[in-house]
């Protein structure tokens, strides 16, 4: 088994990676040199040069705090760009060989603030979103090729990107929100993207919330 995981560089994505390694499986993990995903009309080429794909996980993404108001386009292109063109382009390139191969597992990496948001995520909201509406795209146009495409949304994860943009006092208050009382942790997130790639049969199209109960108080 071979997956594509983007994003393997962050605390979600290298935990990913680093899972799927114990388990056996050969993991592509691209480095932002390789796979600038900042533009979508330049990742054909590395495309190319993989070949026996079985699984690909879109776990790269950015969520840099911008308010509507003051928000350039060219912010809002390159927040869309990774989170979500970027996905697609991957997607569509190797969907052709996972029908042909009768084959193939899906994750897209979202987040809880998809489905709702807060100030100054709205680029990043709106993207995610898009992402799990794309999921389940896939699925309507996968029928019968033993394809299984599904989305995992964290809540808040233990991760630097969690520190970088929530101060001490803003994390307190969210982990004080949470009724599991803490921030969640990437090997949470590892496990579940095996069993809903390498361990997976059945489950498709579905949206994964993994956030200690944080979406059921909102």
């Amino acid at each position: 088994m071979k997956a594509l995981i983007t994003g393997g560089s962050g605390g979600i994505g290298s935990t990913i990676c680093d899972y799927f390694k114990q388990q056996n499986i050969i993991v592509v993990n691209p480095s932002r040199n390789e796979l600038d995903l900042s533009n979508p009309n330049n990742i054909k080429d590395y495309l190319n040069s993989i070949e026996d794909l079985n699984i690909i996980i879109n776990n790269a993404g950015i969520n840099d705090l911008t308010y509507i108001d003051t928000t350039s386009l060219n912010e809002i292109i390159n927040t869309f760009n990774v989170n979500f063109f970027s996905p697609y382009v991957i997607v569509s390139h190797f969907l052709d060989k996972f029908k042909k191969q009768n084959y193939g597992r899906i994750l897209n990496v979202s987040s809880i603030l998809g489905s709702y948001s807060k100030d100054a995520r709205s680029t990043y909201s709106s993207s995610k979103a898009a992402l799990h509406s794309f999921t389940k795209s896939i699925v309507t146009e996968t029928k019968g090729f033993n394809i299984l495409t599904n989305t995992i949304s964290p809540g808040y994860i233990d991760t630097k990107l969690t520190s970088k943009n929530n101060t001490p006092e803003q994390l307190v208050k969210l982990i004080s929100k949470v009724p599991v009382r803490k921030l969640g942790q990437s090997m949470e997130i590892a496990k579940w993207a095996h069993r809903l790639t390498v361990g997976n049969e059945y489950i498709n199209g579905q949206e994964i919330i993994i956030d200690g109960g944080l979406t059921c108080t909102i």
